[in-house]
Protein backbone atom coordinates (compact mmCIF):
# COMPACT_ATOMS: atom_id res chain seq x y z
CA UNK A 1 0.00 0.00 0.00
CA UNK A 2 1.54 3.28 -1.09
CA UNK A 3 1.28 5.65 -3.86
CA UNK A 4 3.54 6.82 -6.80
CA UNK A 5 6.52 6.95 -5.04
CA UNK A 6 6.38 3.57 -4.21
CA UNK A 7 5.50 2.24 -7.38
CA UNK A 8 8.43 4.58 -9.13
CA UNK A 9 10.41 2.25 -7.19
CA UNK A 10 9.22 -1.07 -8.96
CA UNK A 11 6.76 -2.41 -6.14
CA UNK A 12 3.45 -3.16 -6.29
CA UNK A 13 0.76 -1.44 -5.18
CA UNK A 14 -2.64 -2.70 -4.08
CA UNK A 15 -3.77 0.11 -3.07
CA UNK A 16 -3.06 3.76 -2.86
CA UNK A 17 -3.07 5.01 0.70
CA UNK A 18 -3.85 8.55 0.11
CA UNK A 19 -7.40 8.84 0.21
CA UNK A 20 -7.29 7.22 4.05
CA UNK A 21 -4.09 9.47 5.15
CA UNK A 22 -6.12 11.77 7.56
CA UNK A 23 -5.29 12.74 11.16
CA UNK A 24 -7.91 13.14 14.01
CA UNK A 25 -10.37 11.47 15.50
CA UNK A 26 -13.89 12.84 13.75
CA UNK A 27 -11.42 12.97 10.89
CA UNK A 28 -10.81 9.49 10.69
CA UNK A 29 -14.65 8.54 11.27
CA UNK A 30 -15.12 10.88 8.43
CA UNK A 31 -13.09 9.09 5.86
CA UNK A 32 -14.57 5.70 7.31
CA UNK A 33 -15.49 4.21 4.31
CA UNK A 34 -13.03 4.07 2.05
CA UNK A 35 -11.00 2.83 5.29
CA UNK A 36 -12.49 -0.21 5.68
CA UNK A 37 -12.15 -0.89 1.78
CA UNK A 38 -8.41 -0.37 2.12
CA UNK A 39 -8.56 -2.83 5.12
CA UNK A 40 -10.10 -5.34 3.49
CA UNK A 41 -7.82 -5.06 0.05
CA UNK A 42 -5.17 -5.46 1.94
CA UNK A 43 -6.68 -8.50 4.21
CA UNK A 44 -7.38 -10.22 0.37
CA UNK A 45 -3.77 -9.37 -0.75
CA UNK A 46 -2.49 -11.52 2.26
CA UNK A 47 -4.48 -13.89 2.69
CA UNK A 48 -4.44 -14.64 -1.01
CA UNK A 49 -0.38 -13.97 -1.69
CA UNK A 50 0.56 -15.43 1.97
CA UNK A 51 4.15 -13.03 1.68
CA UNK A 52 7.21 -14.32 3.58
CA UNK A 53 7.20 -11.18 5.68
CA UNK A 54 4.67 -8.16 6.17
CA UNK A 55 6.57 -5.17 6.64
CA UNK A 56 4.37 -2.20 8.46
CA UNK A 57 5.78 1.51 8.37
CA UNK A 58 4.26 4.12 10.68
CA UNK A 59 0.60 4.83 10.46
CA UNK A 60 -0.56 2.85 13.58
CA UNK A 61 -4.52 2.65 13.90
CA UNK A 62 -4.32 1.13 10.33
CA UNK A 63 -1.14 -0.80 10.40
CA UNK A 64 -1.52 -2.72 13.57
CA UNK A 65 -4.92 -4.15 12.67
CA UNK A 66 -2.95 -5.51 9.65
CA UNK A 67 -0.52 -6.97 12.17
CA UNK A 68 -2.93 -9.08 14.07
CA UNK A 69 -4.52 -10.07 11.09
CA UNK A 70 -1.47 -11.09 9.25
CA UNK A 71 -0.30 -13.12 12.50
CA UNK A 72 -3.43 -15.00 12.48
CA UNK A 73 -2.18 -16.22 9.19
CA UNK A 74 0.80 -17.04 10.30
CA UNK A 75 2.52 -14.50 8.86
CA UNK A 76 5.59 -12.67 10.31
CA UNK A 77 6.04 -9.05 10.88
CA UNK A 78 8.03 -6.23 11.12
CA UNK A 79 7.25 -3.03 12.24
CA UNK A 80 9.85 0.21 10.81
CA UNK A 81 8.90 3.46 12.58
CA UNK A 82 6.54 1.90 15.37
CA UNK A 83 3.76 2.48 16.94
CA UNK A 84 4.49 5.89 19.69
CA UNK A 85 3.62 4.15 22.57
CA UNK A 86 5.45 6.70 24.63
CA UNK A 87 3.09 9.31 23.97
CA UNK A 88 -0.24 7.24 23.75
CA UNK A 89 -0.80 4.13 24.53
CA UNK A 90 1.42 2.49 26.52
CA UNK A 91 -1.05 -0.73 26.67
CA UNK A 92 -0.47 -1.23 23.18
CA UNK A 93 2.90 -2.77 23.77
CA UNK A 94 1.31 -6.08 24.82
CA UNK A 95 -0.73 -5.97 21.98
CA UNK A 96 2.46 -4.93 19.45
CA UNK A 97 3.90 -7.85 21.55
CA UNK A 98 1.71 -10.19 20.38
CA UNK A 99 1.12 -9.50 16.85
CA UNK A 100 4.75 -8.20 15.39
CA UNK A 101 7.85 -10.71 15.61
CA UNK A 102 10.51 -7.25 15.63
CA UNK A 103 10.10 -3.42 15.52
CA UNK A 104 13.04 -1.07 13.88
CA UNK A 105 12.96 2.03 15.92
CA UNK A 106 13.90 5.19 14.55
CA UNK A 107 14.16 7.49 18.02
CA UNK A 108 16.59 6.99 20.37
CA UNK A 109 14.82 6.08 23.23
CA UNK A 110 12.11 4.02 21.80
CA UNK A 111 14.60 0.67 21.86
CA UNK A 112 15.15 0.21 25.08
CA UNK A 113 11.33 1.07 25.75
CA UNK A 114 10.70 -1.75 23.84
CA UNK A 115 13.08 -4.36 24.65
CA UNK A 116 11.84 -3.75 28.06
CA UNK A 117 8.28 -4.93 27.08
CA UNK A 118 9.96 -8.06 25.80
CA UNK A 119 9.74 -7.00 21.84
CA UNK A 120 12.76 -7.72 20.15
CA UNK A 121 13.71 -4.12 19.09
CA UNK A 122 16.65 -2.54 16.76
CA UNK A 123 18.01 1.53 16.32
CA UNK A 124 18.73 2.64 13.45
CA UNK A 125 19.19 5.87 13.86
CA UNK A 126 16.47 8.25 12.17
CA UNK A 127 16.48 8.16 8.22
CA UNK A 128 15.91 11.83 8.06
CA UNK A 129 19.78 12.72 10.00
CA UNK A 130 21.05 10.87 6.04
CA UNK A 131 18.85 12.02 3.13
CA UNK A 132 17.51 15.27 4.82
CA UNK A 133 19.52 18.08 2.27
CA UNK A 134 19.49 20.54 -0.05
CA UNK A 135 19.55 19.36 -3.59
CA UNK A 136 20.90 22.89 -4.75
CA UNK A 137 23.29 25.52 -3.01
CA UNK A 138 21.19 28.81 -2.31
CA UNK A 139 22.24 31.16 -4.83
CA UNK A 140 21.03 28.57 -7.95
CA UNK A 141 17.82 27.82 -5.58
CA UNK A 142 16.91 31.32 -5.21
CA UNK A 143 17.47 32.09 -8.65
CA UNK A 144 15.46 29.60 -9.60
CA UNK A 145 12.58 30.71 -7.57
CA UNK A 146 13.15 34.56 -8.54
CA UNK A 147 13.75 35.21 -5.14
CA UNK A 148 16.35 38.23 -3.95
CA UNK A 149 19.15 36.73 -1.68
CA UNK A 150 18.99 40.60 0.43
CA UNK A 151 15.37 40.03 1.68
CA UNK A 152 14.17 37.58 4.03
CA UNK A 153 12.26 34.56 3.40
CA UNK A 154 10.02 32.62 5.68
CA UNK A 155 9.15 29.65 4.44
CA UNK A 156 5.17 27.70 5.66
CA UNK A 157 4.57 23.90 5.22
CA UNK A 158 0.56 23.55 6.57
CA UNK A 159 0.91 19.59 6.32
CA UNK A 160 0.84 17.17 3.72
CA UNK A 161 -2.43 16.01 3.97
CA UNK A 162 -5.74 17.62 2.75
CA UNK A 163 -7.32 17.88 6.29
CA UNK A 164 -3.74 19.62 7.57
CA UNK A 165 -3.80 22.38 4.92
CA UNK A 166 -7.66 22.99 4.90
CA UNK A 167 -7.55 23.59 8.81
CA UNK A 168 -3.89 25.50 8.91
CA UNK A 169 -4.02 27.69 5.52
CA UNK A 170 -6.00 30.33 6.74
CA UNK A 171 -4.53 30.63 9.76
CA UNK A 172 -0.96 31.01 7.40
CA UNK A 173 -2.04 33.36 4.90
CA UNK A 174 -3.30 35.71 8.17
CA UNK A 175 0.17 35.21 9.59
CA UNK A 176 2.11 36.11 6.32
CA UNK A 177 -0.15 38.95 5.68
CA UNK A 178 0.73 40.07 9.59
CA UNK A 179 4.33 39.48 8.50
CA UNK A 180 4.60 40.85 5.51
CA UNK A 181 3.28 44.51 6.58
CA UNK A 182 6.08 44.63 9.35
CA UNK A 183 8.61 43.13 7.22
CA UNK A 184 8.67 44.82 3.58
CA UNK A 185 10.22 42.14 0.73
CA UNK A 186 9.47 39.35 2.93
CA UNK A 187 9.41 37.09 0.35
CA UNK A 188 7.31 33.53 1.74
CA UNK A 189 8.00 29.82 0.21
CA UNK A 190 4.92 27.93 0.67
CA UNK A 191 6.65 23.97 -0.73
CA UNK A 192 3.98 20.98 -1.17
CA UNK A 193 4.29 17.53 -0.20
CA UNK A 194 4.54 15.15 -3.34
CA UNK A 195 1.06 14.22 -2.64
CA UNK A 196 -0.50 17.40 -2.81
CA UNK A 197 -1.29 19.10 -5.99
CA UNK A 198 -1.08 22.93 -6.15
CA UNK A 199 -5.31 23.13 -7.05
CA UNK A 200 -5.37 21.97 -3.47
CA UNK A 201 -3.79 25.47 -1.86
CA UNK A 202 -4.83 27.51 -4.35
CA UNK A 203 -8.55 28.76 -2.77
CA UNK A 204 -6.73 29.61 0.03
CA UNK A 205 -4.62 32.27 -2.05
CA UNK A 206 -6.64 34.67 -3.60
CA UNK A 207 -5.77 38.43 -3.33
CA UNK A 208 -2.38 39.60 -2.89
CA UNK A 209 -0.67 36.86 -0.31
CA UNK A 210 2.33 36.86 -2.05
CA UNK A 211 2.90 32.99 -1.76
CA UNK A 212 5.66 31.63 -3.74
CA UNK A 213 4.04 27.95 -4.34
CA UNK A 214 7.03 25.13 -5.34
CA UNK A 215 7.14 21.19 -5.63
CA UNK A 216 10.08 19.34 -5.38
CA UNK A 217 12.41 21.42 -3.38
CA UNK A 218 11.08 21.59 0.21
CA UNK A 219 14.48 21.21 1.95
CA UNK A 220 15.72 23.89 -0.27
CA UNK A 221 13.00 26.49 1.02
CA UNK A 222 13.90 25.14 5.03
CA UNK A 223 17.74 25.22 4.45
CA UNK A 224 17.86 29.04 3.11
CA UNK A 225 14.86 30.75 5.11
CA UNK A 226 15.14 32.74 8.15
CA UNK A 227 12.68 31.25 9.59
CA UNK A 228 9.34 28.84 9.24
CA UNK A 229 6.41 27.82 10.44
CA UNK A 230 5.47 24.40 10.00
CA UNK A 231 2.83 22.14 11.28
CA UNK A 232 3.71 19.08 13.39
CA UNK A 233 5.12 16.29 11.70
CA UNK A 234 8.19 14.96 10.09
CA UNK A 235 8.82 17.85 8.62
CA UNK A 236 9.49 19.90 11.96
CA UNK A 237 12.41 17.42 12.24
CA UNK A 238 13.42 18.08 8.65
CA UNK A 239 13.67 21.85 9.49
CA UNK A 240 15.78 21.40 12.50
CA UNK A 241 17.81 19.15 10.24
CA UNK A 242 18.28 21.42 7.80
CA UNK A 243 19.18 24.26 10.70
CA UNK A 244 15.69 26.58 9.84
CA UNK A 245 14.38 28.37 12.68
CA UNK A 246 10.77 27.18 13.15
CA UNK A 247 7.45 28.04 14.99
CA UNK A 248 5.41 24.64 14.85
CA UNK A 249 1.64 24.56 14.83
CA UNK A 250 -0.97 22.22 14.45
CA UNK A 251 -4.91 22.55 14.91
CA UNK A 252 -7.48 19.00 14.94
CA UNK A 253 -10.77 19.19 15.40
CA UNK A 254 -12.68 19.83 18.88
CA UNK A 255 -13.57 16.35 19.81
CA UNK A 256 -10.24 15.38 18.70
CA UNK A 257 -8.48 17.48 20.64
CA UNK A 258 -10.31 17.00 23.43
CA UNK A 259 -9.93 13.33 23.26
CA UNK A 260 -5.72 13.63 23.13
CA UNK A 261 -6.03 15.40 26.08
CA UNK A 262 -7.05 12.66 27.82
CA UNK A 263 -4.71 10.27 26.01
CA UNK A 264 -1.38 11.83 25.59
CA UNK A 265 0.97 11.68 27.61
CA UNK A 266 4.05 14.18 27.15
CA UNK A 267 5.27 17.50 27.10
CA UNK A 268 5.71 18.42 23.59
CA UNK A 269 4.03 17.36 20.43
CA UNK A 270 6.72 18.39 18.10
CA UNK A 271 9.47 16.11 17.39
CA UNK A 272 12.56 17.77 17.49
CA UNK A 273 11.69 19.00 21.15
CA UNK A 274 10.48 15.60 22.39
CA UNK A 275 14.20 14.49 21.16
CA UNK A 276 15.63 17.64 22.64
CA UNK A 277 13.59 17.21 25.75
CA UNK A 278 12.86 20.89 25.99
CA UNK A 279 11.44 23.45 23.51
CA UNK A 280 13.56 24.17 21.27
CA UNK A 281 10.78 25.30 18.57
CA UNK A 282 7.91 26.94 19.89
CA UNK A 283 4.97 25.58 19.51
CA UNK A 284 1.16 26.69 19.08
CA UNK A 285 -1.46 24.09 19.42
CA UNK A 286 -5.26 24.30 18.64
CA UNK A 287 -5.37 28.15 19.19
CA UNK A 288 -3.82 29.49 16.35
CA UNK A 289 -3.60 33.18 16.95
CA UNK A 290 -1.78 34.85 13.93
CA UNK A 291 -0.95 37.74 15.57
CA UNK A 292 0.98 35.90 18.20
CA UNK A 293 2.08 33.52 16.01
CA UNK A 294 3.61 36.54 13.20
CA UNK A 295 5.27 38.34 16.23
CA UNK A 296 6.99 34.94 17.44
CA UNK A 297 8.22 34.24 14.10
CA UNK A 298 9.42 37.95 13.56
CA UNK A 299 11.74 37.86 16.45
CA UNK A 300 13.35 34.47 15.35
CA UNK A 301 13.77 36.37 12.32
CA UNK A 302 15.96 38.97 13.99
CA UNK A 303 17.86 36.67 16.27
CA UNK A 304 19.13 34.75 12.97
CA UNK A 305 19.84 31.34 12.73
CA UNK A 306 22.61 31.12 15.30
CA UNK A 307 20.25 31.46 17.74
CA UNK A 308 19.33 27.75 17.94
CA UNK A 309 22.52 26.59 15.96
CA UNK A 310 23.59 25.01 18.80
CA UNK A 311 20.35 23.15 20.29
CA UNK A 312 19.55 21.71 16.80
CA UNK A 313 23.39 20.66 16.72
CA UNK A 314 22.52 18.22 19.71
CA UNK A 315 19.13 16.54 18.01
CA UNK A 316 21.56 15.49 14.83
CA UNK A 317 24.01 14.18 16.82
CA UNK A 318 21.22 11.95 18.76
CA UNK A 319 19.06 10.78 15.48
CA UNK A 320 22.50 10.17 13.17
CA UNK A 321 23.76 6.81 12.30
CA UNK A 322 25.34 5.73 8.74
CA UNK A 323 22.76 4.45 6.93
CA UNK A 324 19.30 4.07 8.28
CA UNK A 325 17.90 2.53 5.72
CA UNK A 326 20.38 -0.03 4.53
CA UNK A 327 20.92 -0.87 8.66
CA UNK A 328 16.86 -1.49 8.54
CA UNK A 329 17.79 -3.78 5.53
CA UNK A 330 20.13 -5.31 7.16
CA UNK A 331 18.17 -5.78 9.86
CA UNK A 332 15.13 -7.37 8.07
CA UNK A 333 17.80 -9.60 6.58
CA UNK A 334 18.77 -11.17 9.89
CA UNK A 335 15.06 -11.76 10.98
CA UNK A 336 14.83 -13.57 7.86
CA UNK A 337 17.76 -15.70 8.30
CA UNK A 338 16.62 -16.45 11.95
CA UNK A 339 12.93 -17.25 10.86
Amino acid sequence: MGSERLAGSGVTVVRDYRDISVTGLSEVLSHAGNIRRAFDTVKAHIRNERPDLVILVDFPGFNMRIASFARSLGVPVVYFIPPQVWAWKKGRLKKIRKCVDMVICILPFEEDLYAKSGIPAVYVGHPFAETVRPSLNRDEFLARMGVPGDKPILTVMPGSRRNEIRRHMPVLTETAGIMRRSIPGLTVLLPLADNIDETVVRPFLEGDHGFTVLKGNSHDALAYCDAAIVASGSATLEAALLGSPTAIIYRISRLSYAIARLIVHVDFIGLPNIVAGKEVFPEFIQRLDPETIARKVISMIDKGRQGVAGELGSIVDKLKKEDSYRLAANAILRFFERT
